[in-house]
């Protein structure tokens, strides 16, 4: 095994994932990713605070708490800032230094495992509780998605189809298991706990 410096290095840059403010941090960062995508990477604390009151979650998000959660982004490498000079006209406005911000290298990976993980899916015979989490998210979503156009909700429909279909497969399977002849034996048997133990 070669242990170098970067194995070494502690990595601020998973804070913002356990740390006390963790719901603002993920929604802020998780705002800048989908942002990210659609190749719009700078972002202005205004951005972001509107975004977070548009969300509900947050009644009593103030302008001041949005620029501190970015400077504590910003801290702990998740955000890079840079000083917005493109709109200053008078000395005042450029002392009073406006930022603009985008995601660090390492956040971005950082996210794209986050997505991987929430959406993880365990193969074989057993109800997965992402997947019906997923669905219930995606039927929360029937409402939003009416405003969008056609492209967006067909891709909508697709996904939502799509892990009914796989609830759907794993659960013939899952009882399929449970009814199989050598389940019926097992029963009578000590093995069941062991059997009981590996289906769960």
């Amino acid at each position: 095994m070669k242990i170098n410096e970067k194995l070494l290095k502690p990595l601020s840059e998973i804070n913002y994932l356990r740390a006390e403010n963790v719901e603002r941090y993920r929604v802020i960062i998780r705002y800048f990713y989908e942002e990210y995508e659609k190749i719009h990477y700078w972002m202005h604390k205004e951005d972001v605070y509107e975004m977070m009151i548009q969300t509900g979650l947050f009644p009593d998000y103030t302008l001041e708490l949005c620029q501190s959660d970015l400077s504590q982004l910003t801290e702990w490498k998740n955000l890079e800032a840079m000083q917005d000079t493109t709109k200053v006209l008078t000395i005042e406005e450029f002392k009073n230094r406006k930022y603009r911000y985008q995601l660090s290298d390492y956040t971005i990976e950082i996210e794209r495992m986050m997505i991987r993980l929430e959406n993880l899916e365990v193969e074989g015979a057993s109800l997965e509780p992402s997947l019906l989490e997923r669905i219930h998210k995606r039927i929360c979503e029937i409402k939003e998605i009416s405003q969008k156009d056609i492209s967006e909700v067909s891709i909508w429909w697709n996904d939502l189809n799509n892990d009914f279909i796989r609830l759907n497969r794993n659960y013939q399977d899952y009882i399929r298991t449970l009814s199989s002849a050598r389940a019926e034996e097992m029963m009578k048997t000590n093995e069941f706990l062991i059997f009981k133990d590996q289906i769960i």
